[in-house]
């Protein structure tokens, strides 16, 4: 996964400074969970990849494709799962993880703005792969699965010297997927997220 993100972000930068109306863009993602019974704390770790292209017929718009990933940590005090089909449980203190990857296609249009500021609106729409583990004692419960993933979001592309050779993005999204976690019974992983980042080649 390491080296699929690597070699994204050199297409992303390779292709930004090939011509105008098209940038690439690498953010800093902080995501908060919003519908897990189990996984509550905010995560730091996080990330996205993203290349956006204007149209030629109406430069309001862009297309682009977008890799984002972020890692979820938290120790749970002692409790108990009860397992959905009520054929038991189990108690003790556990460490939950999860390990989220969407990857999507992205269409964002842009209100009229100044020189240095650009505000959009948009969404991505793609598929999102999960990884979801439980770790108690020696033990470990997991769900590794593909779902479809929805972002809206809102945000500005920000130029400090009032031109579009570089400049930084900020933005808020809310994240929805239909990944299914078996063990708490959950057919969904929703979050909201902030994240900056610079972007390069407009």
């Amino acid at each position: 996964m390491k080296k699929i993100i690597i070699v994204l972000i050199l297409f992303v930068f390779a292709t930004a400074t090939m011509a105008q109306r098209q940038f690439g863009a690498v953010t800093w993602n902080v995501n908060f969970p919003t519908n897990s019974d189990y996984l509550t704390k905010t995560s730091y770790s996080g990330g996205r990849v993203e290349y956006r292209r204007f149209l030629k017929k109406n430069e309001n718009i862009s297309l682009g494709l977008a890799l984002d990933w972020a890692t979820y940590e938290q120790y749970i005090p002692r409790q108990t799962f009860q397992k959905p089909d009520g054929s038991g449980a189990v108690t003790g203190d556990f460490v939950a993880q999860a390990y989220q990857v969407p990857f999507m296609a992205t269409v964002h249009y842009y209100f009229k703005g100044g020189k240095m500021v650009k505000p959009y609106a948009g969404i991505g729409l793609g598929a999102q792969y999960l990884e979801q583990e439980l770790y108690y004692n020696v033990y470990v419960s997991d769900n590794d699965n593909w779902g479809f993933a929805a972002r809206p979001e809102l945000g500005a592309l920000i130029y400090p010297e009032g031109h579009h050779g570089w400049g930084f993005l900020v933005g808020a999204y809310y994240g929805y997927s239909t990944n299914k976690t078996e063990l708490l019974d959950r057919n969904s992983f929703t979050n909201f997220g902030l994240n900056i980042g610079v972007i390069f080649g407009e």
